[in-house]
């Protein structure tokens, strides 16, 4: 009886099992022949083409790339590739698999039939420049650090602003780093940098490297710099030893590439003197402000008051000659000393470059020239900057090349260190200059050492001449994955 029951329940299963594959064939039959479709076709049909792919993502060195995502074009339906770099998933076919990664090009491949393994060597973005940071002597992707860097593109900075100084451009670039401009004398005009404030160790100056070498940011020119990196923690002394307490700039200048091209950038720019304080011009005003403020300190007055009128009326007949042949206007002068000093200047900058390379060979070479008057005469610099970039890679794992810039000023020798204190010990009762000499006081009570700030500002003459010269060779070697680079530099001091 239980053999019976036994081959019951087998034959039952059997059934079963034909009667279900009968149903699924007269569904299909029914999905192709009737006008409304089968959930039944649609899943099998689903299964049957649905295709599991493998495969690994590397670099172009070969190198696996852990964490590239590797996903069905259109669908949420993806993975990540493991420690190996290596991947397994299910897609239907005739789709299309995208496979991208921080930095790198996105790739897409087409899934057909015969498509059983997928070899992805990824291609590095060249384009994306804000995803890599230049730390150290070499780079390093943006994503991957754990200090605190700010990067800016300084090459757009140059081209939408006057920039004459470096340091002073960087002001508003960048949070936690303070520019402070604290003079407008032209060569005398860079700014004092802070980050994120006063350091203690030696003085509060942030390290400042250019291609590697340490150096001074205003002594190159604008137009040659790509990016600037600031390292504001102290997570870079790790790198760069206590030097680094108070910040690091890093400058990478441009660099070849591509066909051999010709830049010329020129800029013509109006400085003018802002924020001017309104001095008392009429010096008979000045002389009763004067006694004014004797009497309220209990002195005598300081000017008489035959003094005070006879200026008075004398200014009314400014052309006409006293006893001595001189004009009213220069025996009984009302000077506004800041119109005398304070003008307006044409800063003039012009640069042109030459760039270009191969493959193996690259090289780049610029020519800067900077005219700047100043605001107030004999103040004005002259500057040319010479800059020769050059790279070459010898063989696959030797890379040589030299980077040699260059600046020549000349300073006009305008003594404009104190001129503010000068400015304001000046009196309006002294004509600037007459007949090739210099004003003095002209009335009798008027200290004899009150100041003519225009004899003060030309009492040297000729121009200041600086030279510098910076010489840097290197050399890059890589063996078996490991990097090593040597330099030498060459500098000739200002003179």
């Amino acid at each position: 009886m239980r053999r019976n029951v036994k081959h019951y329940c087998s034959l039952s299963k059997k059934m079963v099992l034909g009667a279900s594959l009968a149903l699924i064939a007269s569904g299909s039959v029914w999905a192709t022949n009737g006008n409304s479709p089968s959930p039944h076709a649609d899943m099998i049909q689903s299964i049957m083409q649905q295709k599991t792919i493998k495969g690994t993502v590397v670099d172009e060195t070969g190198e696996p790339i852990i964490g590239a995502n590797v996903v069905e074009k259109g669908t949420t339906n993806g993975v990540i590739t493991d420690f190996n770099g290596e991947f397994t998933l299910n897609v239907p076919l005739n789709c299309t698999v995208q496979i991208s990664y921080i930095g790198y090009n996105t790739q897409e491949v087409k899934i057909t039939s015969t498509t059983q393994t997928l070899n992805i060597k990824m291609v590095e973005d060249s384009e994306t420049l804000d995803e890599v940071v230049v730390v150290g002597y070499g780079v390093q992707k943006k994503a991957n650090l754990t200090g605190a860097v700010a990067s800016v593109d300084f090459e757009e900075q140059a081209k939408s602003r006057p920039v004459t100084t470096v340091s002073a451009a960087l002001a508003g670039l960048s949070a936690g780093v303070q520019v402070m401009q604290n003079s407008g004398q032209p060569g005398s005009d860079g700014a004092t940098i802070r980050v994120r404030g006063v350091g203690t160790l030696n003085d509060a100056n942030p390290l400042v490297l250019i291609d590697g070498m340490e150096g001074s940011m205003d002594n190159i020119n604008a137009q040659d710099i790509e990016t600037i990196s600031i390292l504001k923690d102290a997570a870079s002394c790790a790198i760069y030893g206590s030097r680094a307490a108070n910040g690091v700039i890093l400058i990478n200048t441009k660099r070849g590439k591509g066909r051999i091209s010709v830049n010329y950038s020129g800029r013509f720019s109006l400085a003018s003197p802002t924020k001017l304080v309104d001095f008392v011009n009429n010096y008979a005003d000045y002389m009763e402000l004067i006694n004014e403020s004797f009497e309220n300190i209990g002195q005598p007055i300081h000017f008489s008051q035959h003094t005070i009128d006879t200026w008075r009326e004398k200014s009314l007949h400014p052309n006409d000659v006293n006893e001595l042949g001189v004009p009213n206007y220069v025996a009984y002068p009302n000077t506004n000393w800041q119109d005398v000093i304070f003008k307006n200047g044409v800063i003039n900058d012009h640069n042109v470059s030459l760039s270009g390379g191969t493959e193996k060979v690259r090289f780049l070479t610029s020519l800067g020239y900077l005219d700047n008057p100043g605001l107030v005469d004999n103040t004005g610099i002259k500057k040319y900057k010479l800059r020769v970039n050059l790279e070459a890679d010898v063989s696959k794992w030797l890379t040589v090349g030299t980077r040699v810039y260059g600046d020549m000023e000349d300073k006009d020798a305008g003594n404009f260190s104190s001129a503010n204190n000068f400015l304001r010990q000046t009196t309006p009762g002294i004509y600037p200059e007459w007949n090739g000499a210099y004003g003095y006081p002209e009335a009798p009570e008027e200290s004899p050492t009150a100041n003519g700030i225009l004899q003060f500002l030309n009492n040297r003459n000729g121009a200041i001449k600086k030279t510098n010269v910076n010489a840097t060779a290197f050399s890059k070697e890589e063996f078996y994955k490991l990097k090593y680079c040597s330099t030498v530099v060459y500098m000739v001091p200002r003179a």
